[in-house]
């Protein structure tokens, strides 16, 4: 029968594990858990000392939490190695065994072990294994120090309990922990990789991982910007179906590919198409990467857009290829003159030394000296390209020259070709030699009118222009400052893309045999660059032709500089512009940007569409170029109107007659290719001013 006392201690003991076992339900910090179960221990026990003892994979082990009252040894944190403890009792404690030992001095403990629990001021002890299934994690202990104790049923069976719940709940508790570890790991990881796609993002390269098919795996923001898909759009495609024209990639990505395979990387030039179709140049390094094993699993792609560079460069080797034949045809011309100044002057003489010649031999004597003549001025003609042959240099005003230049045109000329003359008032003062300009718009004009066999129009323009350094970029051979541009346009055939690169080649020529002898613009570019100035082309086919040649204006006529401070300057507003040439565009982002303002860009019209409809709200200004391929300026402007009636367009060409043809459309804000950011940032304000 139980005595009341017993009664009571059963109840206490049942309150005491709910209230444990709720306690480790609601917690799962494996510490305060632990910590909380030894003070409730040795508090319902009313002993001196209780302790959770964790065990290390060794068999040594660590005091983790401890009980103790104020007059007895602290043994917290104390790591215990004992060899005959471990041999003595893992085996039964992994097995199940309680000990209650009432004193270990009687106890028939080994000496090593006794000598351990003197060290802790043990004179009774109850010790009870935690078990996480077969695994032996610990042991919960009570130490009585103060006297001997003799332990009862009802105190071992609550410390048996207490560890069954305590294995449950740290193995619960560890499970979480390590959750909670691998959580903070994979938020560091992702915050990691976060932070590595970001500078991926903000690199100015166009950065691409591959699989070992070429297959898209990872695309990064500059590589959406290049190219024009989305990095969504192109995961798990082929490279070479989206990147290179049909045909063009198999035998180039498997040598690149066969290099990988045995160097690891490769590194070189590229061709390859955006998503509308435009061809650019791309410097490229491949880099292949392994797995943990060295095995290769992936290709690392960083490609750098070399397109505006390649076309500079293009730009450059023309110019030192003209410079070559230049010196070339310098070491040539100087070798005819020593041998037609004999031909010429004995051909003077003949006659004078033979005048009774015959009717026959006369004529002899005049062909002769007719065509050594032209040999000598054919040999002239090269000089003027070759080194510009310095004249007898004056202050010339442009506008008598150019006066001049008309009355001639018109009254030789054929009457179907119409004439006109648009001077801007007050032209500078050019320091030049009239004979050798005058040459110059011959020529210009000469070639003008062959371009038009079935007539048509050639304007003679003349205006002040101060060059920036944003214009200098669109043209390699421009110089900043004060120039006197005079423009010669037709409304000719216009000249092929292909050859235009060479038409100031001297003897280049796509005139009929004996119709011209390819050295009328090597001569016009010898004198314009004799006379520190450059010249400007540009031309569409089946839409007619413009030369401008820009002099320098002499210091005393030129205006004072004018301040960045002085210019109109944005507020924010977004420019969209449209140009298929990179340069153009990249250069105009720039300028435009200087000058506080925001700029999307396209390359095409199709493109502009796709931009413009995705943010019309923000586009406040559409600049256009004409000429564009695939959907051209004309086209394109009636699709951005069919959006938007009322949207804003500045038109740009390089063909003053095309003004009449976008007015058509209208368009009233037209500006002149190249121009200087001077003329766009008027044209915007222009703009703005009567925005409502």
């Amino acid at each position: 029968m139980l005595t009341n006392t017993t009664v009571w201690q059963l109840r206490d003991r049942d309150r005491l594990l709910y209230d444990i076992a709720l306690r480790i339900r609601q917690s799962l910090d494996l510490n305060t858990m632990l910590q909380t179960t030894v003070d409730e221990v040795r508090q319902f026990l009313n002993t001196d000392r209780v302790v959770i003892f964790r065990f290390h994979p060794d068999w040594t082990g660590t005091v983790e939490v401890e009980s103790v009252g104020s007059d007895w040894l602290s043994i917290r944190s104390t790591t215990i190695d004992e060899p005959c403890f471990v041999e003595g009792y893992i085996e039964p404690f992994r097995h199940g065994l309680v000990t209650a030992k009432a004193n270990v001095y009687t106890a028939g403990l080994t000496p090593c072990h006794l000598e351990l629990l003197t060290k802790f001021q043990v004179k009774a002890n109850l010790v009870v294994p935690i078990l996480q299934g077969e695994h032996l994690w610990g042991l919960l202990s009570a130490h009585h120090c103060s006297q001997q104790r003799q332990w009862q049923t009802i105190e071992i069976d609550l410390l048996k309990q207490l560890a069954t719940h305590l294995g449950i709940a740290i193995q619960q508790a560890e499970l979480y922990q390590q959750l909670q570890t691998e959580l903070e790991e994979r938020k560091v990881a992702e915050q990691t990789i976060r932070e590595q796609a970001a500078l991926l993002d903000i690199c100015k390269d166009a950065i691409a991982v591959y699989d070992l098919e070429h297959r898209i795996l990872f695309w990064n923001q500059r590589a959406e910007r290049l190219y024009g898909w989305k990095a969504t759009d192109v995961r798990g495609k082929y490279a070479a179906d989206l990147l290179y024209k049909v045909g063009d990639s198999e035998f180039q990505l498997e040598s690149i590919q066969a290099v990988l395979n045995e160097q690891g990387e490769w590194e070189g030039e590229l061709h390859q198409i955006t998503q509308d179709g435009k061809n650019i140049v791309v410097e490229s390094h491949w880099t292949l990467i392994n797995d943990e094993a060295l095995n290769p699993k992936s290709i690392l792609v960083v490609n750098t857009d070399i397109t505006e560079k390649k076309q500079l460069e293009a730009q450059f080797l023309r110019a030192q290829r003209l410079e070559s034949l230049g010196t070339l045809a310098s070491g040539i011309a100087h070798d005819l003159n020593n041998i037609l100044t004999p031909i010429l002057a004995t051909a003077q003489l003949l006659p004078l030394k033979f005048p009774g010649a015959d009717p026959k031999q006369q004529q002899w004597f005049q062909i002769l000296e007719t065509n050594a003549k032209r040999g000598a001025d054919l040999v002239k003609q090269v000089l003027l390209f070759a080194r510009g042959m310095e004249g007898k240099r004056t202050d010339l005003e442009v506008k008598h020259l150019l006066a001049e230049i008309r009355q001639v045109v018109k009254q030789t000329f054929p009457k179907s070709i119409d004439i006109s003359l648009d001077l801007e008032p007050n032209l500078w003062t050019v320091n030049a030699d009239v004979t050798q300009l005058h040459q110059v718009l011959m020529n210009l004009t000469i070639n003008a009118r062959d371009a038009m066999p079935q007539g048509g129009t050639l304007v003679l323009t003349a205006q002040n222009i101060t060059i920036d350094k944003y214009y200098t970029r669109m043209n390699l051979d421009a110089k900043v400052g004060d120039f006197v541009a005079i423009t010669v346009a037709d409304t000719g055939m216009g000249i092929a893309k292909e050859i235009l690169n060479r038409i100031f080649e001297p003897f280049f020529t796509t005139k009929e045999v004996g119709k011209g002898t390819g050295l009328g613009l090597s001569t016009v570019i010898g004198i314009i660059k004799s006379h520190g100035g450059f010249v400007n082309v540009y031309s569409e086919v089946g839409r007619g032709t413009q030369m401008k040649v820009f002099i320098p204006a002499l210091q005393r006529t030129k205006r004072a500089p004018i301040e960045a401070a002085t210019l109109p300057t944005g507020h924010g507003e977004t420019i969209l512009v449209v140009d298929d040439e990179a340069h153009i565009r990249s250069v105009s982002k720039t300028a435009l940007e200087t000058y506080y303002y925001q700029v999307l860009t396209a390359c095409d019209g199709i493109n502009a569409l796709a931009v413009y409809a995705q943010h019309q709200a923000e586009i406040k200004v559409v600049v256009i170029d004409m000429m564009m391929p695939g959907m051209d300026g004309i086209t394109t402007i009636r699709a951005l109107k069919q959006l938007n009636p009322h949207v804003k367009i500045i038109v740009v060409s390089g063909l003053s007659m095309n003004e009449e043809l976008v007015r058509e459309v209208g368009i009233t804000n037209f500006l002149l290719k190249p121009y200087t950011i001077k003329d766009m940032l008027v044209l915007l304000n222009k703009n703005f001013e009567h925005c409502p």
